[in-house]
């Protein structure tokens, strides 16, 4: 059996038995292997971009006994997979604004997609606000840490009905409607974190001088600084 990180276990634990999985950016297929293991998936598609994590993904997927139910395809994105044609696409372990390009150039893919999972690493408020935008809509997330980093892992679909899309906050925006709904322990570490980065990051600008950018930059701070106020106000 296959054992997953803990990263990818939160994503695998948001997969609902389903036909199909693409696993877009799939480094070294465990989590294909995980969902083929445990009869989640019936069949997975791993793609990637660079024909090294895909070759390393066919050897193990070929050790694990699975490449009747596996194609692997090397693919820039959701270039290589059509509509209709996975149930749940999954993006991980990558910037906010690569994984905002790979939805934006194939949109009509993740709209047809039951539901997509992304995990992140930057630019949440940018990506979160582009998927609003989109008209999807988040079902589920959840926060994980690797080497002190806490990012989250974000489960949404595309909704057609325009009547039940949600207009976020830009907290919700900025750290997860799901999130903030959930409360967990790694949200208040990463509210207490930012705060103190971005007290600490004023008070520098501070000491050192005015200058349009420096205040420019306080302000764009502060403005952070209201939004965790307001989170930790409202839990």
């Amino acid at each position: 059996m296959i054992k997953l990180s803990p990263r990818l276990q939160i994503v695998y634990d948001m997969i609902p038995a389903c036909d199909t999985v693409a696993d877009v950016g799939c480094d070294h297929g465990y989590l294909s292997i995980a969902l083929l293991e445990n009869g989640v998936a019936k069949r997975v598609i791993p793609m990637d971009v660079n024909k090294g994590p895909l070759s390393k993904a066919q050897e193990n997927i070929q050790a694990a006994g699975f490449m009747d139910q596996s194609d692997l395809r090397l693919s820039d994105g959701l270039a290589k997979l059509s509509p209709d044609e996975a149930d749940v696409i999954c993006i991980c372990g990558m910037g906010g604004a690569l994984i905002q390009r790979i939805i934006s150039a194939g949109i009509a893919v993740a709209k047809s997609a039951k539901l997509m999972i992304i995990e992140p690493q930057s630019e949440y408020l940018e990506l979160r606000t582009f998927l609003m935008n989109q008209g999807f809509v988040i079902d589920d997330e959840d926060l994980t840490c690797e080497e002190n980093k806490i990012y989250p892992i974000i489960k949404f679909h595309y909704e057609a009905d325009e009547s039940k899309r949600i207009t976020y906050t830009t907290a919700q925006l900025e750290y997860g409607p799901k999130v903030i709904e959930k409360t967990p322990e790694l949200l208040i570490k990463l509210l207490d974190k930012n705060e103190s980065e971005y007290s600490s990051i004023i008070n520098k600008l501070e000491r050192g001088g005015a200058s349009e950018v420096a205040a420019a930059r306080c302000q764009e701070l502060r403005a952070e600084l209201e939004i965790i106020t307001q989170i930790k106000n409202s839990l």
